[in-house]
């Protein structure tokens, strides 16, 4: 087992048991089963659920893969992050704020700006993170195909 050690900058940390898929040097690919439904924003993650997640030392985010109890894909999650570290029994990074949805049938949602600006009002964002956010942002929306693509699957 693997700790996953969500990091927010307007909330208390998340962690998360998960187990181990894949390794190698900066790359870690994780499952992680849920047996109570979540929520992200307005879409419901039914139980039995299990999120493929994918994490990259040197990447401004990681993916999480969300396949329904029948194993169809719900949709693909990004997180816009920073300060990825792996080591050999967790991964921690530090969540910020924004996170792209991408449904298995419908429009690509960049989600919570509206978190993001009170976390800017409150000074719990700094500039530098915000224009951070936004390369990632740009990043993701231009490379999604590219990035989908070079993800460590079950078959590699």
């Amino acid at each position: 087992m693997i700790e996953e050690i969500k990091v927010h900058k307007n909330k208390e940390t998340q962690r998360f048991r998960c187990s181990l898929l894949h390794r190698e040097a900066g790359y870690l690919v994780l499952s992680y089963h849920a047996e109570q439904p979540g929520r992200i924003k307005d879409i419901v993650i039914p139980p039995g659920s299990t999120t493929i997640a994918h994490y990259w030392a040197e990447r401004g985010y990681v993916l999480w893969r969300m396949y329904g109890p029948d194993s169809s894909l719900i949709g693909t999650l990004f997180h816009i992050c920073r300060d990825v570290f792996i080591t050999e029994t967790a991964v921690q990074y530090l969540d910020l704020i924004i996170d792209i949805w991408i449904p298995a049938d419908g429009e690509t949602r960049v989600l919570d700006e509206d978190e993001l600006e009170e976390c800017r009002q409150q000074g719990l964002v700094s500039n530098e993170e915000i224009t951070w956010i936004e390369e990632q942002k740009n990043i993701i929306l231009n490379n999604t195909v590219e990035i989908l693509k070079g993800l460590w699957t079950a078959t590699n």
